[in-house]
This record gives C-alpha cells, structure tokens and sequence, in this order.
C-alpha cells in the first residue's frame, strides 16, 4: 500500500502547510511524523531545548494531534526519525512530504529524509525566496522584498484515510512561575486568536513595543511562528484585512516591517549555508571573542552587577521570554562590553528563548556582534536605555531590588573590547 508521509518539525499547524496540503491532495492515505530528536543535545554546553519551550512544542504537538484528526491524518510521535521511516518503509510504499529548514541540525535531519522519494517545500517565510546579496544590508534587502509578491493562504487539506503507529506520550510539566510572568497558550487555534485579538491594537505597536513589561504591548507572535503554529503569510494577511477595515499607519506597517526583518534573516542563513554558525560569520576577519569561564558563569548566574541586564537573564531563565528590548540589550551587552563569543551568547538564547528558532536568533545575535548584516558598530548605553524603557520598574520586579548605578566604568569596558576584540580604533570603525 502507498502512503504519504507529513514531517512536522517548525510547521505544526493545519492551515497553510504545504506538505500537509500537498500529501492529502495527491495521496489517499496519510500519516503525520514527528521526531523529539529535533530538540535534543547540546551547544556550547546549553542544553538545546529547556523545558519552557519543551513545554510550548508539546502543547501544541498535543493540539495538532487533535486537529489532524478532522482530516483523517494520524500525528505519530517517535524518538527517533530514521529508526520510524526503516520500519514504515518495510511495510509500505512510502513518499515524504516535508518543509526544508535553515540550520546545520535541521539540514542533517534532512538528509536523512532524502533518502526516500520526496516532495519538499520552501515555507518559512512572508514572502517568496528571491536571490540577493545576503551580506549587505536589511534596507538593500528591503528595497527588492516590498516589490515581491506575497500569496494567499493555501486552504485547508483534504480529507483523507490513515494507519496506526506507533506514538510516544508527551509530558507537560507543571511549571511555577510569578504572576506577573509571560505565559502563553500553545496550539495553532490560540495562534489564530491571538493574531485575531491583537488586530485592536496594530495602531499603537510601534509606540509600545519597547517597553520590557506587559502582554499586548507588542504582538507575541513570534513565540507561534516560531514553532509553525500560524504562518507569517497568514498573519499577513490578517493584518491586511486589518487595515482595510480601519486604516493604514505607520504603526501597522512596522507589524509587516518586522515580518520582512524576520525573512530576511531566514533568506540570509539560506543563502549563506549558514554562515552565521561560523566565528567570522558573514565577514572575511577574525575576531578574538572571550570564552573565559569565569566570565561565562558570572553572566549565566546573572552576575554582571549590571541590573538591567541581570534582571533580563533571571527572566529568560524563569520564564522563556525576554521582550525584544531586552534581548538586544543583553546581547549588545555580553558581547560588545563583556566580549564573550557571540556563538556562546546564541547558545544560551537557544537554550532559553521559548520563541527560538535558529534564522531569527542567529541573525540578530551575529548582527548585535557586528559579525553579519550591521554596517555599523554600535554600543548600546544599557543604563540610559534602562530609564528610558522603564527598566526601573522591571529591575524591582525581577530582582526585588532599585536600580543601581554599577559601581565601575562599563563604557571603558567596550571601549577596551572594540579594540582588542575587533581590533577597531575608537576614531573610526
């Protein structure tokens, strides 16, 4: 007997999947796959996958599961890929159907998929791959993006018939956090009504996306795009609809804004073979990045005495958030004035991000490093930005404390790496 066979990885939704769409269309007889080995090791001795986002993925595998079932597709969970396709191969005629990923993991996976007869796409981002030079900018980048075309939402698949499987049980653990945490609702139907409830307030994103506190004061869609519980094209067009009804701002245009951000990363890691892995990144130089380990356990235990950026790791480790202030604080920070490899800091984001997902994390780590699209060296003044996005009141939130002066010269500090670290001279990059 033929079947079809669904790799769900970054794409655990229904709508708008294009292997789902296109096995259930050309097949009578489907079966969902889903691997836990995606999520398992290590990276510069993080583990790869904390229990936030553990936690996120289950939640929505257990949701798909569910919706799969109206369309007649078993989603069966396995631990091991290769293990699964062997023994389904020995019983049927099988062809995969799956998303290609950016990654070096997600690529290895891959090759693994390959090995049988195969259908994949190309889905991870807003708008359609084009070619251009990944090393320059995000506003050459931009130029040639807004005059893409950017399609409609495929429709729901087909329904169709199934087999039995063989499925591990996934665990959900009861996780404690404050009451003033970021929680999310997993599963592609909260994805939906998130971005359907957020539409309210497309008008004031631009004004309130800065602040480091709140739920509705930025979007929170990257947490389901991250995992694939929506679309960006979905969202897209949602916004779009939005704007019909009301109007256009400036302040919804940069809702699409950081959509092109994020496809402009996945389109630079897949065009560069993910060279944003590598030390030099997208620059022909070298750097002498510190990996002292001392250094290293002083920022994971939140020990920089910088209270900002200390509030921000107890937040990230408790919880899995960090809103995007934050993020490019912490990582301007650890690696422009403390110097660490930005690779480590990107580990520890992995580790950590409950919206984790290698393009978007390694894009903006390498460009807050200066190692990949930022034509510009720049520091940021964490305690400037502090009092100017109400870091005050965060400080007193996660460490229980007033924000502190520190007691010693952090601008001499980035002084001292742009030059031994980047070998650049302060009067001039």
């Amino acid at each position: 007997m033929k079947i079809a066979i669904v790799i769900f990885r970054n794409n655990l939704r229904v709508k708008d999947n294009y292997a789902l769409y296109n096995a259930t269309k050309y097949n009578s007889v489907v079966l969902g796959l889903y691997s836990t080995q995606i999520t398992k090791g290590e990276n510069y001795n993080f583990k790869a996958c904390q229990v936030y986002r553990q936690n996120f993925i289950n939640e929505t595998l257990l949701n798909l599961q569910e919706d799969l079932t109206n369309y007649g597709v078993n989603l069966s969970i396995v631990d091991d890929i290769q293990i699964a396709l062997e023994k389904l191969s020995k019983q049927y005629e099988i062809k995969i159907y799956f998303d290609e990923e950016v990654g070096t993991y997600e690529k290895e996976f891959e090759d693994i998929l390959k090995k049988y007869k195969h259908k994949s796409f190309f889905n991870q981002t807003m708008i359609e791959p084009f070619y251009f030079d990944y090393k320059k900018s995000f506003s050459h980048f931009r130029k040639k993006a807004q005059k893409q075309k950017i399609l409609a939402p495929l429709k729901n698949p087909i329904k169709v018939k199934s087999i039995e499987f063989e499925t591990k049980q996934l665990e959900i653990v009861d996780l404690k956090m404050p009451n003033f945490a970021i929680k999310f609702k997993a599963g592609e139907s909260e994805a939906l009504k998130r971005v359907k409830y957020y539409m309210q307030y497309i008008h004031s994103y631009k004004k309130t996306r800065n602040e480091m506190l709140g739920f509705d004061n930025s979007t929170k869609f990257s947490t389901y795009l991250s995992v694939g519980a929506i679309s960006a094209r979905t969202i897209y067009h949602e916004l779009k609809q939005e704007e019909q009804r009301s109007f256009e701002s400036e302040s919804s245009y940069w809702i699409y804004f950081e959509l092109l951000w994020r496809d402009f990363f996945y389109l630079v890691m897949y065009y560069s073979k993910n060279a944003l892995f590598l030390k030099k990144a997208l620059q022909d130089k070298d750097y002498n990045f510190k990996t002292t380990k001392s250094l290293i356990n002083n920022f994971i235990n939140a020990n920089t005495h910088i209270d900002i950026i200390d509030a921000s790791i107890v937040e990230l480790k408790s919880t899995g958030w960090l809103s995007n202030r934050n993020r490019q604080l912490l990582a301007n920070y650890l690696i422009k004035t403390l110097g660490i490899d930005f690779r480590i800091v990107a580990a520890f984001f992995e580790s950590y991000l409950i919206d984790y997902n290698p393009a978007s994390n390694y894009g903006n780590i390498a460009y807050q490093a200066f190692v990949g699209n930022d034509k510009t060296y720049r520091v940021f003044d964490v305690i400037r930005q502090s009092k100017q996005y109400g870091g005050r009141v965060y400080i007193n939130k996660w460490l229980n404390k007033e924000e502190q002066e520190p007691n010693f010269d952090y601008k001499k500090m980035a002084d001292e790496v742009k030059q031994t670290v980047y070998y650049i001279e302060n009067s001039s990059q």
